[in-house]
C-alpha cells in the first residue's frame, strides 16, 4: 500500500505541475468548440495541438527529469515522439509511462559513459548515446507501446461507457470517497480519473469523470450538518464550508470524518446520489478541475451543462446533509469532543516540551499535495505571526514527500501525522485538528514567542 501511495504521489506531482495547461485546454474547448460560447475553428485547433502534442511532451519531460534529470527528460520526449506519431489519442497516458522509464534508462546509462569515455569525449559520448537510445525508444514506442496502450485505454473506455450506459457509475463512490478521506484524493483524481477523462473528452466533448472526485457536494452536506448540530463551533465549520465551496479544498472536512468514521457513510451515499444524477442528466465537464472550486466547475461546464452539473452537486449536498444530520442527532458527542480537545492540548504541549533551547525559524505546513489545506493554513499562520510582529519566521506549505531536511517544525492535521515520512515523525511536530482553523494556532504562537524571544 505504501509503494502504491508513493507511485500515486509521483504521478500526481507530475500532473499538478501542469494543471494550468489542462485548464488552458478546457477554457479554449469551452469557449471555441463548435458547441461553445464563441465557435472558432482556428482557436479550437490550438487546444487540440496542445492536448495532442505539447501536453504529452511536457508530461514526458517532467517524468523523465524527475528520475534521470535533464537528460532523462530529453530522452523521454524523444521516446514519446514515436508514440504520438503512431497514436496521439494515448499521448497523456503514454507520456506518464514512457517518461519515468526513459529517465530511469538514462540514469543507468549516463554513469557508464562518464566511467568509460575519456574526459574529452564525454560530451560526444552522451550526445551519441542520447541520439541512439532516443531512436531505439521512439521505434519501440511506435510499434509496441502505442498498440498496447491503445488496447488498454480502449478496454478502460469501454468499461466506463458500460457503467455510464447502465447508469452505474455512481457505484464508484464506494471506492472514491473513502480514498479521499485517507488523503488519496489527488492520486484518485489526477493519476486515474483525469487521463481517462481527457480520452473521453476527445470522443464525446465532455466527461463525467472530471466530476467524480471534485464534486464538493458530499463534503458540503456533511459540513452543513455539523454547522447545524455543533453550534459552539459554527465559525470553524463556516470557514470549512467556504474553503470547500470556493476553494475546492476537500482536506478541510477530513478531520471531522476521522473523529467519527460513521460520517463516511453519508459521504459515500451523497457522492453516489450525485454521480447517478450526473449520469441521468448527461452532465459532464469540458476540462479537468483541480481543486474542485464551484467557480471552476461551472466554468468548465460550458453552455448547456450548468444546470445538470448544479443539480448533481445539489443532490449530493442534500443526501450527505440528511445522512450526516441523522448520525449526529443520534448521539451528541459534546463531552467526547471536549475530552479530545483537552487530550490534543496536552499532546501538543508535550511535543513542544523539552525543546525550548532551539529557536524555530522555519515552519512547514504539510498535507498530501502541499497546495490545499496546508497552503491555506500557512497563509493563516503567517498573518497571525505578522500581527504579533514575528515576520522573521519562515512559514511555507509542503507536500509530505517534499519536506526539506532543514525544517525546524512541522505542522499537520492530527490524523495526518501517521502518514508523514517516518524520518520526519521523529522531528518536532505540532498537530492541530484542522489546518484552516485559526483557533488551533494560539498556543503554538505563544510557545514560539517564549522560545524565539526568550520569554
Amino acid at each position: 500500500m505504501e509503494k502504491l501511495n508513493k507511485l500515486g504521489k509521483f504521478y500526481t506531482r507530475i500532473i499538478m505541475k501542469h494543471i494550468g495547461i489542462f485548464i488552458f485546454i478546457g477554457i479554449l474547448f469551452v469557449v471555441f468548440h463548435d458547441q461553445g460560447w464563441f465557435p472558432n475553428e482556428n482557436m479550437y485547433a490550438i487546444s487540440q495541438l496542445v492536448y495532442e502534442v505539447v501536453l504529452p511532451a511536457l508530461l514526458a519531460f517532467e517524468g523523465g527529469r524527475k528520475v534521470g534529470e535533464t537528460g532523462g527528460g530529453i530522452l523521454a520526449v524523444l521516446a514519446t515522439a514515436g508514440l504520438l506519431t503512431a497514436e496521439s489519442s494515448v499521448g497523456i497516458l503514454g507520456a506518464m509511462v514512457l517518461g519515468p522509464a526513459a529517465g530511469f534508462l538514462w540514469r543507468k546509462e549516463e554513469p557508464l559513459i562518464e566511467k568509460y569515455a575519456g574526459a574529452g569525449f564525454q560530451m560526444l559520448g552522451k550526445n551519441l548515446a542520447m541520439g541512439i537510445t532516443g531512436s531505439v525508444l521512439a521505434v519501440f514506442s511506435y510499434y509496441l507501446v502505442s498498440p498496447v496502450l491503445a488496447m488498454a485505454t480502449g478496454l478502460a473506455g469501454r468499461m466506463m461507457n458500460l457503467l455510464i450506459t447502465y447508469r452505474a457509475i455512481g457505484l464508484l463512490s464506494v471506492i472514491i470517497e473513502p480514498l479521499k478521506v485517507f488523503f488519496m484524493n489527488n492520486v484518485v483524481n489526477l493519476a486515474i480519473l483525469v487521463p481517462l477523462g481527457m480520452e473521453q473528452l476527445q470522443e464525446t466533448g465532455s466527461s463525467v469523470l472530471f466530476l467524480l472526485e471534485t464534486n464538493p457536494g458530499p463534503g458540503l452536506g456533511m459540513l452543513a450538518a455539523l454547522f447545524v448540530v455543533k453550534k459552539e463551533r459554527r465559525n470553524e465549520y463556516l470557514s470549512a464550508i467556504a474553503a470547500e465551496l470556493a476553494g475546492g479544498i476537500h482536506e478541510v472536512y477530513f478531520p471531522f470524518v476521522w473523529s467519527d468514521l460513521r460520517l463516511l457513510a453519508p459521504l459515500i451515499l451523497g457522492g453516489m446520489a450525485g454521480n447517478f444524477t450526473f449520469v441521468l442528466l448527461d452532465a459532464g465537464l469540458k476540462g479537468m478541475v483541480s481543486p474542485g472550486s464551484i467557480f471552476i466547475i461551472l466554468l468548465m461546464a460550458g453552455r448547456g451543462m450548468v444546470i445538470p452539473v448544479l443539480a448533481g452537486i445539489f443532490v449530493s449536498v442534500a443526501v450527505s446533509f440528511g445522512g450526516s444530520l441523522l448520525i449526529l442527532r443520534l448521539k451528541e458527542r459534546k463531552k467526547t469532543e471536549q475530552e479530545d480537545r483537552e487530550e490534543k492540548g496536552k499532546k501538543e504541549e508535550k511535543e513542544m516540551e523539552g525543546k525550548e533551547e532551539k529557536r524555530i525559524g522555519h515552519i512547514g505546513f504539510v498535507c498530501d499535495g502541499g497546495v490545499g489545506s496546508s497552503a491555506m493554513g500557512a497563509a493563516i499562520f503567517r498573518r497571525m505571526l505578522a500581527a504579533r510582529g514575528m515576520e522573521d519566521v519562515c512559514v511555507k506549505a509542503y507536500a509530505s514527500d517534499l519536506i526539506p531536511e532543514e525544517i525546524d517544525l512541522i505542522v499537520c492535521q492530527r490524523d495526518y501525522f501517521v502518514m508523514l515520512p517516518k524520518k520526519f515523525q521523529e522531528r518536532e511536530v505540532y498537530t492541530v485538528e484542522n489546518l484552516v482553523s485559526a483557533g488551533g494556532y494560539e498556543e503554538l504562537i505563544e510557545q514560539l514567542q517564549r522560545r524565539n524571544e526568550g520569554r
